[in-house]
């Protein structure tokens, strides 16, 4: 299932060239991919209920265009790789109103125990574990 994420882009997070400024697309990417896992019934509360963690080890973003207070942003998060101990998501940012490509990116993450010592998610909650799989599967088809 092909999610999107959509938010409309706030005064505060302009700079003084009045564009957003480029920190504040990661927080970006974390909202669409906490609602990404929402939407797929992996809340991340339930994550951290069963005692799991999902750090971030690593981002990358590639800006192609700006935007402005009050645009709409489209964010469409994918699994690029998981191997239940790893998680690389990918992610494709559009400008709503003009369809244009505003950024590429990825987040690399692992899960690991509250006293951030790796798992794999398989022992963990192997619900989640499948979950994962079939995200991956629907976006290689």
């Amino acid at each position: 299932m092909e999610f999107t994420f959509e938010r409309r882009i706030n005064y505060y997070e302009t700079d003084r060239m009045g564009v957003v400024h480029h920190s504040n697309y990661i927080r970006f990417l974390e909202e669409a991919r906490c609602q990404m896992l929402d939407a797929n019934g992996m809340p991340y509360s339930a994550f951290e209920l069963q005692g799991v963690m999902i750090p971030v080890l690593g981002v990358n973003c590639d800006y192609k265009l700006h935007v402005t207070f009050d645009d709409i942003i489209e964010i469409k998060p994918f699994v690029k790789d998981f191997n239940g101990v790893r998680l690389t998501m990918g992610y494709q940012m559009t400008n709503q109103k003009t369809g244009n490509l505003v950024l590429t990116g990825e987040t690399k993450h692992c899960f690991t125990d509250l006293n951030l010592r790796p798992i794999r998610l398989q022992k963990q909650i192997p619900e989640f574990y499948d979950k994962f799989i079939k995200i991956k599967e629907d976006v290689q088809k």
